[in-house]
């Protein structure tokens, strides 16, 4: 079977960027169908470059196919910041040209929020979706931590000018939402993981088919395994997040203002994701009235595999405070790793764990109820512990990546054996 992806950030086989901090799950996914079926794998995806080309690489047997992204000149792409325009559709005739040259038995696009599902309609063979989050949701979330408009004041001129403020970026997404519905509209077919994603695709998408296939973790978060501190006179809980204003960055902040007197040791919250003097991190400090003399908070920013994981196991709990998700990869590993967890109810994380016996769900934006159970972990170590070890057990088996590759591959068998 010859299968082409696309997706949104380029493969690890196909970049030379230097910037790169680790792979994603969909790389781990690329790794585990090459190697356990005779798939014939091409990967679609973009780079602001005048030409497109095909990209060989000596440790997988994986065809990359990078096209250009539009805009590519300076002025341009100043002007489709500066102005949010509606995106270009320029790419998508390169896509076709991929498709007609890799000539595959079914196409799978990574997401909604990209362009690439716009030439569904133009296909030849079948097609699916796999769902990762939902833009037109995630717009009605967008501020429910934190106004964009406060954000501006915080924006140097330099970043005004040049339009790469939160607010441009917040107006660039809701363009990107009516592309998503227009996407949503003529879709056939979505794999999915949790009751979230699958309720949306019910009413968003009503003529489509919903497939069910979970996410292949990094290899690292399946080998290593959490164990619990004790005779420490601190208490680490870790963050994994990224700069997004709904990420809850502002809840952290008021949880740990409450927890301080009242966790009995030493609090570190260490936020991996995340820097120091970025004007989400100011817009949340002023939110959250949040000093940056507060030294039991740490931003460190963005961190390897390697290194998120011993930070993780150097914690006593991971702690997801985000204001909307789908299926956490945060929440996930450290579930893997067999870590107690506490995440807010939102989206499709419950889908992740039962409140309770994998972990703890407290409501979005509530600092109380997030310290209250913060402290129930700290307070009976051992109820922690076994929630933690029932975590592993069930991530183990949701993200075992030979299920995951079965389960696919199973996807993509019943889709082609269909007529168009």
């Amino acid at each position: 079977m010859r299968v082409l992806w696309f997706s949104n950030r380029p493969p690890l086989g196909a970049s030379n960027s230097k910037n790169r901090v680790g792979g994603s799950w969909i790389e781990s996914l690329e790794q585990e169908i090459m190697a356990n079926s005779d798939i014939e794998l091409g990967i679609v995806f973009s780079e602001l470059e005048k030409e497109g080309k095909e990209i060989t690489s000596a440790t997988s047997r994986t065809r990359y196919f990078m096209v250009p992204r539009y805009p590519y000149g300076k002025f341009n792409r100043w002007y489709s910041r500066f102005f949010a325009t509606s995106p270009s559709e320029n790419s998508l005739q390169h896509y076709l040209d991929v498709v007609r040259s890799f000539k595959p038995d079914i196409i799978l696009f990574f997401g909604t929020e990209s362009d690439f599902p716009l030439i569904i309609p133009e296909l030849k063979v079948p097609s699916i979706i796999w769902f990762q989050g939902n833009l037109t949701v995630y717009e009605m979330m967008y501020e429910n931590g934190l106004k964009v408009r406060k954000t501006f004041v915080l924006e140097s001129m330099k970043r005004i000018l040049s339009g790469d403020t939160m607010y441009h970026n917040f107006i660039k997404f809701k363009r990107l939402v009516h592309r998503e519905k227009r996407i949503f509209s003529f879709a056939q077919n979505f794999i999915g993981r949790t009751n979230w994603d699958r309720r949306l695709v019910r009413t968003m998408a009503p003529q489509a088919q919903y497939f069910h296939c979970d996410e292949a973790m990094r290899p690292p978060f399946l080998a290593n395994q959490w164990k619990q501190w004790t005779n420490r006179d601190k208490f680490v809980i870790t963050t994994t997040i990224r700069g997004n204003l709904y990420k809850g960055l502002e809840t952290v902040f008021r949880t740990s203002k409450i927890l301080k007197d009242k966790i009995g040791k030493r609090l570190e919250w260490r936020i991996i994701g995340i820097a120091e003097g970025t004007v989400y991190t100011k817009a949340a400090r002023k939110e959250a009235n949040f000093p940056a003399s507060f030294p039991e908070v740490k931003l460190l920013g963005n961190k390897t595999a390697p290194e998120m994981i011993e930070e993780l196991l150097n914690s006593d709990i991971y702690v997801h405070p985000s204001h909307i998700e789908n299926s956490p990869n945060g929440v996930q590993e450290a579930m893997l790793l067999g870590m107690p967890v506490v995440a807010t109810n939102v989206g499709g994380t419950p889908s992740m764990l039962v409140d309770g016996e994998e972990g703890l769900l407290v409501q979005s934006k509530d600092p109380y109820a997030m310290a209250g159970a913060i402290l129930e972990f700290s307070e009976f170590p051992e109820t922690a512990k076994l929630m933690g070890e029932n975590a592993r057990k069930l991530g183990l088996v949701r993200n075992s990546s030979k299920k995951i590759c079965d389960d696919l591959l199973k996807i993509f068998d019943e889709l082609t054996r269909r007529k168009i």
